[in-house]
């Protein structure tokens, strides 16, 4: 806190051109006997409060892992990482698995920057833990054409439930 006085030569020749005459201190000094600097930032509006969600970008199968046909491998913006064999490009640079298999990443060391590829290697995946979908059905009604290229139904069979037996209410 600054007190400023309504004084000649109050202030030496070096401190005022330390303070370089700032319009806040002028007024204090033609307009009031005693001023005080703020010590506390003024409270204000700002347009600068929105803010979007992640994108949630990146590795989505790391090297090692299974995948299958259409599978996201990764999501990027640009192309930080190149498709490699069996993986396609989306129009969002997300690279996708053509074929079940498992990931590999390289690099490529002779060049400056970091250049990698992904790629699937085919193999049949062992442990399925989803099952691949089956083929699209056409309505019958709405697409008849199409509909004649449907597979057959298929008959599904549900096992019966075992019934317990009752048990015998007592007589008394």
């Amino acid at each position: 806190i600054f007190f400023i006085f309504k004084q000649k030569n109050f202030f030496s020749k070096q401190m005022l051109s330390q303070l370089k005459y700032s319009p806040s201190f002028i007024k204090c000094l033609s307009f009031s006997e005693q001023c005080f600097f703020a010590t506390k930032m003024q409270a204000s509006s700002t347009n600068n409060t929105k803010d979007s969600a992640g994108r949630r970008l990146g590795v989505k199968k790391f090297g090692g892992e299974e995948v299958f046909p259409d599978d996201i491998i990764l999501r990027q913006r640009g192309f930080k990482h190149h498709p490699g064999k069996n993986t396609y490009v989306g129009k969002d640079h997300t690279i996708h698995a053509k074929v079940e298999g498992i990931v590999r990443f390289e690099r490529n060391r002779l060049r400056k920057k970091n250049h990698y590829w992904v790629h699937v290697d085919p193999q049949e995946n062992p442990n399925r833990t989803q099952k691949y979908p089956g083929p699209y059905v056409y309505h019958p009604e709405l697409f008849p054409e199409l509909a004649k290229k449907n597979p057959p139904p298929v008959e599904f069979i549900v096992p019966e439930k075992e019934q317990k037996p009752k048990k015998a209410e007592k007589e008394v």
